[in-house]
């Protein structure tokens, strides 16, 4: 969300909606963000080291970017110095940017150090601050005073962990560490004319007013800053109420990818409905709908109302508490579409719904300013049309709403509060939601958001990790009506003698915005799985938009005759979504023959036969073998009676006292079947 960028940030001209802050804190203090406030690299900076002069030169820097070390106070990374490889050594990290400034114009300085020992041993004291100054206006640049900032005069230092540093505010040393003896402010109006100058101590080495300077023995408090790793980052210098942040060492984030969420009335996910007005808390109105209008996302979205016939002070809001304790200085993305439109007989066009985020700058953890991004200020609003807003990127404004031009960035906010945090806001009474992100309409009393409907879609919020700074992930919150119910029915099909299937429709109540995602199993009723059905389970997903889906139940086959045969498939864990009829049973029809044979002695030596099938199956092909073990003979071929049944003598002769044995097989529309051998003594 952050952009690095030089000079004044340019404003979209558009058509103000000029509303009232809700739950605003008031007129923007003294101090609060100016639209010439950047956030910069270290573009601006370079690195220096010498020794002593006295014994020494100039030396190789031990000093580059680094990532973090832990969760740097800006950005995900810093700038590292090291000291180590001589007594006498200095390391300066430094810039120009800011010779010739007149020092009483200098209105703020902060800087933010962290330091460790590379031995053990005694704590380090962290980078400290110097700044070059000429104290008399005689048209030549001659530093007159060395002006220190050393952290070890100002607070209790504390190695191995991030500490800030006003240097604006604090304690200041002239020439020397003395513990502290006089302020910026101070030495400023003792000496009206002072400015920060750049005198390089040499043809072919730079220098510069202010530097963050490691070693020489200056660390403060006596300590002389050796054999350690001394770290800096987030330098902030003000001049003319236009602050510069600068973020050290280098920055790279990952993408920890984005969450889809459906939002319904059953399933909030952490967002809430809120309403009141100058008065009271109020029931709200609002409601997920189909549309309208093809919505950003899925089906659905969330509708607003607002009537000056019925309360034209009514707020509405919808809010979450997803993202309270975020560091405004970590949000990286913050998309939402709307779509407006009067009501009838009111020809005056509305304004969409706007942003407001509650944040907390000086750490009590209470709201102390409402940033509000309003689409008109950012864009030309359209109605009766869906439109997206990339807030992150956008302007805002603190406390209500300045216009186009005078309204802010939120880096340009976070330049002026660092560590501003998203909380909890204070507009809300007891059993009431909170939020530190919310999405309203209404609170102007004007006719640009009064007397219409307002429609809110695809929120997307993302942010880096609280405890690298390096992970970038993002929620995407679809806005849908009431989640459908899912319902499974009922399935048969034939037996067959190859394969079949069960198919067994499933249906949603209503379209869904999100994917469908059920679970299904099958269990045994009178079919046995692996012997008349094969056993099957997994998810099942109906699309976004469609209805209805199958699962499918492969059926094993066989050529015996049986009875009707039943399982049963279950739905379970609905992804999104409820269970309306969980179970359905799948029938397998039997459609197989059984082929009775019965044989008699008949005159002479022949052998008569009677065949009869169940169910009837009148017509069909019969025909009747004599089975040895060389094989099979065929004795008779004909058809079966309309009645399926069919009573005959067969024209061979068999030698008396003989044992026989025959088989029977007719073949029907779904394939052959035979009978059982059945064996009879010749007489």
């Amino acid at each position: 969300m952050f952009t690095i960028r030089k000079g004044r940030v340019g404003m979209l001209a558009a058509g103000s909606m000029i509303i009232a802050g809700v739950g605003a804190t008031g007129a923007v203090a003294a101090g609060d963000p100016d639209t010439d406030n950047v956030i910069a690299d270290n573009a601006a900076w370079y690195e220096q080291a010498y020794e002593n002069f006295d014994t020494g030169g100039y030396l190789d820097p031990e000093q580059g970017d680094v990532a973090g070390p832990q969760r740097a106070p800006f950005g995900t990374g810093s700038h590292q110095i090291n000291i180590g490889q001589s007594s006498a050594q200095t390391e300066l990290y430094r810039t120009d940017a800011y010779d010739g400034l007149a020092l009483s114009d200098l209105t703020r300085l902060e800087y933010s150090t962290l330091a460790r020992s590379t031995v053990g041993g005694a704590d380090r004291q962290p980078a400290y601050l110097r700044l070059s100054v000429d104290t008399v206006d005689d048209g030549t640049d001659s530093i007159d005073a060395s002006l220190f900032f050393f952290p070890a005069n100002n607070g209790a230092i504390a190695n191995g962990v991030w500490q800030n540093w006003d240097v604006t505010n604090g304690a200041i040393d002239v020439n020397g560490d003395g513990g502290g003896t006089t302020t910026l402010a101070a030495y400023a109006a003792a000496h009206p004319d002072a400015k920060l100058v750049n005198v390089p101590f040499d043809a072919e080495h730079d220098a510069g007013a202010v530097s963050l300077i490691v070693g020489g023995s200056l660390g403060g408090a006596n300590d002389p800053q050796t054999r350690g790793e001394y770290f800096v980052d987030r330098v902030i210098v003000g001049e003319s109420d236009a602050d510069t942040l600068y973020d050290l060492g280098s920055d790279a984030e990952t993408s920890g990818g984005t969450t889809n969420l459906t939002v319904d009335a059953d399933h909030l996910h952490g967002w809430a409905h809120q309403a009141y007005d100058d008065v009271n808390y109020l029931s709200s109105n609002q409601t997920f709908v189909n549309g309208p209008a093809g919505a950003p996302l899925g089906a659905g979205s969330l509708r607003f109302a607002l009537s000056n016939e019925t309360n034209p002070a009514r707020v509405e809001l919808f809010r979450t508490t997803n993202y309270d304790g975020t560091l405004l200085r970590d949000l990286r993305t913050m998309d939402f579409s709307t779509f407006q439109r009067a009501n009838a007989g009111n020809a005056t066009p509305q304004q969409p719904a706007y942003a407001r985020l509650s944040v907390d700058n000086d750490g009590d953890g209470a709201t102390d300013d409402s940033l509000f991004y309003y689409p008109g200020n950012n864009g030309v609003v359209q109605q009766s049309t869906w439109q997206s807003w990339h807030a992150a990127d956008g302007v805002w404004g603190v406390n209500g709403d300045p216009g186009p031009l005078d309204s802010i960035t939120l880096a340009q906010y976070v330049v002026a509060h660092p560590d501003a945090t998203i909380v909890e806001n204070a507009d809300v009474g007891a059993g009431q939601p909170t939020g530190g992100v919310a999405f309203l309409v209404g609170g102007g009393n004007t006719a640009t958001q009064l007397n219409g409907e307002y429609f809110v879609d695809a929120i997307k919020i993302g942010k880096v990790d609280a405890a690298s700074g390096s992970v970038n992930s993002a929620e995407l919150f679809d806005l849908e009506p009431a989640a459908p119910s899912v319902s499974i029915g009922d399935a048969a099909v034939s037996e067959g003698n190859h394969g079949a299937t069960l198919t067994f429709p499933v249906t949603l109540s209503g379209p869904a915005g999100a994917d469908v995602a059920v679970d299904y199993a099958t269990s045994d009723d009178t079919a046995v799985a692996g012997e008349d059905y094969e056993a099957t389970s997994g998810t099942l997903t109906i699309e976004a938009g469609d209805t209805t889906g199958q699962i499918n139940v492969p059926v094993l086959s066989d050529k015996v005759r049986e009875g009707n045969e039943k399982l049963t498939v279950t739905l379970s864990s609905p992804g999104y979504g409820t269970l309306n009829d969980s179970t359905a049973t799948g029938t397998i029809l039997n459609d197989d023959t059984r082929v009775g044979l019965a044989l008699r002695n008949a005159r002479g030596d022949h052998v008569g036969f009677r065949v009869n099938t169940l169910p009837d199956a009148p017509g069909d092909g019969v025909k009747v073998f004599q089975t040895k073990a060389s094989g099979r003979t065929l004795m008779f071929q004909g058809s079966l009676n309309g009645l399926g049944r069919l009573n005959r003598v067969m024209e061979h002769e068999f030698k008396p006292g003989t044992r026989q044995t025959f088989v029977a097989v007719v073949r029907t529309e779904n394939g052959s079947y035979r009978s059982k051998s059945v064996h009879i003594t010749v007489r």
